[in-house]
């Protein structure tokens, strides 16, 4: 059985081993979430023709100076392939700003199924207090386990990743809850019934649902200090959720501009 936990030291050590499943797991992640951003930067280029709105931006910046650097510093750390100041810089600025630019892309489509300006304000309300109260601390933590050396950051590092990481599934959950809720309920306003509404419904039901999947299996990785295996794969799932997120919501947004062309205008999106 491979062990993904026992080559990591913290969040400053780099793969110490010699198992070929390892090193073959981490390239092979970190490569398809490189490759696969890079595919979808070039897509969100293609595919919008004016370069504004938090969806657009959103999810530009969480593909590109998210998962991008957070895949070259996991790359660069475990391989020791570069001084450990800058992997540890990549990865730190690349996950607080992949996990804040999801939270946005996920916030920027309540826009538009949500009509009541307080959910929306709440919601992005809490995606900020979550993005300050969590990632300043784990940036401060980062940074102490690698440059004081001391087993207290180390240990703080690794506590508070978990309350991190928590925190971040249940503002997802939230936020997903409250979209598929009132997506349902704006797709069952149309008088009749359509073939296609029923199966954009359960297309979006599906991805909130395999959105939750993978943050649980992040978590459970997480608890297990399975840590090599959780980052590298913690890349790949929000490379995988910004591809799914861009591939269904330019139905919804075709959609609720036909149900209601106000709705977009209104929203801001």
């Amino acid at each position: 059985m491979v062990d993904y936990s026992n080559p990591v030291a913290g969040i400053a050590g780099g793969y110490t081993g010699n198992s070929l499943a390892v090193e073959a797991t981490i390239v092979g992640l970190l490569s398809c979430a490189l490759f696969g951003v890079l595919e979808l930067m070039l897509a969100i280029f293609s595919t919008f023709h004016v370069y504004r709105g938090l969806y657009f931006w959103s999810l530009l910046v969480s593909a590109g100076l998210g998962v991008l650097p957070q895949s070259l510093g996991l790359l660069l750390k475990y391989f020791e392939l570069a001084p450990i100041a800058a992997p540890v810089t990549l990865s730190t600025a690349g996950w607080a700003i992949m996990v804040t630019g999801q939270s946005l892309v996920l916030y920027s489509r309540l826009h538009l199924v949500v009509q009541n300006r307080l959910v929306l304000r709440l919601v992005l309300g809490m995606i900020v207090f979550d993005a300050l109260v969590l990632q300043i601390p784990q940036i401060v933590f980062s940074y102490g386990a690698v440059f004081v050396a001391s087993h207290g950051f180390l240990y703080a590092y690794n506590i508070w990743a978990k309350v991190q990481l928590t925190g971040f599934f249940l503002q997802e959950v939230i936020i997903s809850t409250v979209f598929i809720v009132q997506a349902t309920r704006l797709l069952q306003a149309y008088p009749r019934k359509s073939v296609r509404r029923t199966s954009l419904r359960y297309q979006l039901l599906a991805i909130n649902s395999a959105i939750i999947v993978m943050d649980i299996a992040l978590l459970v990785l997480e608890y297990l200090d399975l840590f090599i295996l959780q980052t590298v794969l913690k890349t790949f799932f929000y490379m995988v959720k910004l591809k799914l997120e861009f591939a269904v919501l330019s139905r919804l947004v075709s959609m609720v501009n036909h149900h209601d062309p106000l709705t977009l205008t209104d929203s801001g999106f």
